[in-house]
């Protein structure tokens, strides 16, 4: 799996919520308003995201359809996991220890990890 840029991840989230294969069209109908890509970009982000192995398209008539090969929280998954690896040197200790002198985790959050980690 590789990362994804933001536009590919504006265009995965669609994806994702749905559900379902979708065409083209139906994804930049769903698009934010602001958001006025042509079809042509769209595709090209489609494409992008094949080759990265994210989705896979399968022809029905004279469209493609679009579905996740990954399901979100599996690139969410992998998306921490580089993080930490690329950010902490792959040290979750490292990590913790961030959001711990950052003031970013609560003690509901520490007694929430404990628990979690003595399971």
């Amino acid at each position: 799996m590789q990362r994804i840029s933001d536009a590919e991840r504006l265009i995965m989230e669609i994806i994702w919520k749905a559900g379902r294969p979708m065409t083209t069209l139906e994804i930049i109908q769903r698009l934010p308003q602001e958001k006025t890509w042509k079809q042509n970009t769209v595709v090209t982000f489609l494409s992008r995201l094949i080759e990265k192995g994210i989705i896979k398209a399968t022809k029905k008539g004279k469209a493609n359809l679009y579905e996740a090969c990954v399901t979100e929280q599996e690139y969410l998954n992998f998306e921490t996991k580089q993080f930490i690896k690329d950010v902490h040197k792959g040290s979750i200790f490292g990590f913790i220890s961030a959001l711990c002198d950052n003031g970013d985790i609560t003690r509901e959050d520490i007694e929430a990890l404990m628990k979690r980690l003595k399971e």
